[in-house]
């Protein structure tokens, strides 16, 4: 597996999910997780499970505490029963609630819920209230996320068949400027453009995602960035859920591509600025050997009312973030333009990405 051919890496976190690893039955999870642990080796400082709120009993925070998990993350999406049914989930705002119940009272460890606001129908006082009910069960961190419409999938095709409709803009702007708000008088600091968390709970797990640091992945379509001294290595499992049980060679469950400089500059730029903090100069300059205040200065200058600039750092103004997309659409056609040249460039590859 991955993790013996990367030599038993030190983890610093570890999150369980990309689906409902709760879903299956209780033994059986409980087996999957001592043995996970057991490869894993010493423990992890964040170790995150993902549960849906349907998969929740009262004996499964116990199961958790005692395999290794110390943090869950629950999908409640919403406490209205006409945007789940919207969102086609398999639950409604009776079993939500009765888990949320069960995890304030079984489960002594940090949790966060996720929202989704922003959803075709959805009011303003309805987005305000999934936040209200999420806060009456103090969870530490607050995921607050837009819809997004992606193609080939059944909400999709509602939209594109006039079935439903995206809010106007302006409703979408007050929902998501009033629920920024709420969640800031509920004492949640905003982090990450749609995360949210009391002092000192922020995901550690994602934060490396977004600071572009080493993560492995592994399951069927889970994807792994190594930085190495050679370049960036992005490894993709195939989505066959059977070729990855039964493949007899690593290289036949996965695609590998090794990072350009460019696309690897784009990516760290893309999540970097999704981060209230921004931008890290110096460790962008360090890795890529570039002064990156030059290189975007196009950007920069067009985007200048948007944007606050220091010695360390450039990120984006509270309006700002509400326009990331196209921000980073001016950026990418920067880079696209002016795509980095290594010859002749040392590129530090594998440099330790910072932790504040």
């Amino acid at each position: 597996m991955l993790l013996a051919i990367l030599g038993s890496p030190v983890i610093r976190t570890l999150f369980i999910g990309g689906g409902t690893p709760s879903a299956v039955p209780h033994d059986i999870l409980a087996y999957f997780l001592y043995r996970l642990m057991k490869i894993v080796g010493t423990s992890p400082t964040e170790t995150t499970i993902e549960l849906n709120p349907e998969t929740v009993t009262e004996k499964l925070p116990g199961i958790l505490r005692d395999n290794g998990i110390n943090r869950i993350s629950i999908g409640v999406q919403s406490l209205d029963d006409g945007i789940l049914k919207t969102l086609e989930r398999n639950t409604d705002v009776k079993t939500t609630l009765k888990a949320l119940n069960v995890i304030k009272k079984y489960w002594d460890g940090p949790f966060s819920v996720d929202l989704i606001n922003a959803v075709p129908g959805q009011t303003v006082n309805s987005a305000l209230y999934d936040i209200t009910g999420s806060y009456n069960f103090e969870p530490d961190h607050i995921s607050l996320y837009s819809l997004t419409f992606e193609p080939s999938t059944k909400l999709y095709a509602r939209l594109k068949s006039g079935k439903i409709k995206t809010l106007e803009e302006s409703v979408d702007l007050d929902m998501q400027r009033k629920s920024i708000e709420l969640l800031k008088s509920y004492g949640y600091r905003r982090y990450e453009i749609s995360n949210f968390a009391k002092r000192g709970k922020q995901s550690l797990h994602n934060i490396n995602y977004w600071k572009m640091g080493s993560y492995v992945g592994i399951g069927p379509s889970a994807a792994s960035t190594l930085l190495t001294d050679d370049g960036p290595v992005r490894i993709e499992y195939k989505r066959s859920i059977s070729g990855f049980l039964n493949s007899q060679n690593f290289s036949d469950r996965v695609d590998i591509e090794y990072l350009e400089p460019a696309s690897f500059l784009l990516e760290h730029l893309m999540m970097g600025f999704r981060l209230l903090k921004g931008i890290d100069k110096r460790y962008i300059n360090s890795v890529f050997n570039i002064d990156i205040m030059d290189y975007l200065e196009p950007v920069l200058t067009l985007w200048q009312d948007k944007l606050i600039i220091t010695d360390k750092t450039i990120k984006l103004t509270y309006e700002g973030l509400s326009l990331l997309n196209p921000f980073l659409v001016d950026i990418a056609s920067l880079i696209d333009s002016n795509p980095l040249n290594i010859a002749g460039r040392e590129i530090n590859w594998s440099l330790e990405t910072p932790q504040s």
